[in-house]
């Protein structure tokens, strides 16, 4: 049996917030990112991932995995055992929020 999680990565609520914390997903059978802006202003998000241990040792070492420059629902490959999100300090009114379903 499995289980759904979701969570906001980065509210347009966190103004001075560029980059998330990073979220263990390494349980993800399934993963969505939706990138919703409130603002007119064209918004690049970046989904970056880490196979580092991350929970006896900090992540040191993190890869690009997709750059989303429009506001949608999006899938992304599982697989990564990290994930955070960047973005532009222009883009403060962008929020990202993930969903994974877990077997």
């Amino acid at each position: 049996m499995g289980y759904e999680r979701s969570w906001v990565a980065l509210s347009s609520a966190q103004t001075s917030t560029y980059t998330s914390n990073p979220f263990l997903v390494a349980d993800a059978a399934t993963l969505s990112v939706s990138v919703i802006t409130a603002a007119a202003v064209s918004s690049t998000v970046t989904i970056q991932g880490s196979n580092d241990d991350g929970l006896s040792a900090s992540i040191a070492n993190w890869s690009t995995v997709t750059g989303i420059t429009a506001p949608g629902l999006y899938t992304i490959d599982p697989g990564a055992r990290w994930l955070r999100v960047q973005r532009g300090s222009l883009d403060s009114a962008t929020s990202v929020k993930f969903q994974t379903w877990c077997s």
